[in-house]
């Protein structure tokens, strides 16, 4: 399912709402300089990403202060975790731009202030599926239903391929977990393409800067427009909290071939 891009308003904007997905709430706050927003959930964590600007994450006074961020396709992100029952004040020090999402929880605890440097990013796959992916929250931030981070496509470039799903528990093969991609495009005016499909459905949609799509299950390749990145912030929710994908067997063999090409690469 996608849910397109809109001209979100200043304040918190719902996209993702509570039961279109077992665990993921989602959405975009937007505050322009010295603009001001509390979230509080009594029974829900929640994870605030930095997409671009300036902010102060003030929790029980503490205050955690981000640097700039202008570039989201080239540089990390500040984030900041939320146990359920804290509050935070979120002061914009310049035009801001912050992903939310929110799942059920039952355990309190200690917020948790990502850096950039705290940001894992790797480089996965080869050739034209080559892309860079960094992790946000991982298994070492005590979430309870959150695996989060950034995926950035070169121009031309695939992601998430060979393709993967998750969506049943056959451990150690894989394990469910449900997904939202939220994209946005450089330069903004290009697109990019996604296919979430199994043996059974098969659905192709067209994502543009700004746009939301719902992964419930099924494989879910990503593909860049020539001449533009592609970049989405995937926020997957689990009640298993592992990420255990399963590769499509028919071209499962692509990333056995990628260490050959790393030693071509090499030779």
């Amino acid at each position: 399912m996608k849910i397109g891009a809109r001209d979100y308003r200043e304040g918190y904007n719902e996209i993702v709402k509570q039961g279109d997905m077992k665990f993921v709430e989602f959405g975009i706050l937007k505050l322009p300089r010295k603009g001001e927003f509390e979230l509080f959930e009594h029974d829900k964590e929640s994870a605030l990403i930095l997409l671009n600007g300036q902010v102060i994450f003030e929790v029980n006074e503490k205050p955690y202060k981000t640097g700039i961020r202008k570039d989201l396709f080239n540089t990390n992100a500040w984030a900041l975790y939320l146990p359920k029952g804290l509050k935070v004040k979120i002061k914009a020090l310049a035009n801001s731009e912050i992903a939310v999402a929110k799942a059920p929880a039952v355990k309190e605890g200690n917020e948790v202030f990502i850096t950039p440097d705290m940001v894992k990013v790797k480089s996965v796959g080869e050739w034209n599926w080559r892309r860079d992916v960094k992790n946000i929250i991982d298994s070492s931030i005590p979430s309870e239903h959150f695996i989060i981070g950034e995926t950035v496509n070169p121009p031309g470039n695939w992601s998430s391929w060979p393709p993967h799903k998750h969506d049943i528990n056959d451990y150690p093969n894989e394990i469910d977990m449900e997904e939202v991609y939220y994209f946005k495009v450089n330069p903004p005016t290009g697109f990019g393409v996604q296919r979430i499909y199994d043996v059974d459905f098969s659905e192709i949609y067209v994502v543009e800067d700004g746009d939301t799509v719902l992964i419930k299950r099924g494989y879910h390749p990503v593909a860049a427009a020539p001449g533009h990145q592609v970049y989405y912030l995937w926020i997957l929710g689990g009640e298993e909290r592992i990420l255990l994908p399963n590769d499509d067997p028919k071209f499962k063999w692509q990333k056995h071939l990628e260490p050959l090409i790393r030693e071509i690469k090499r030779g």
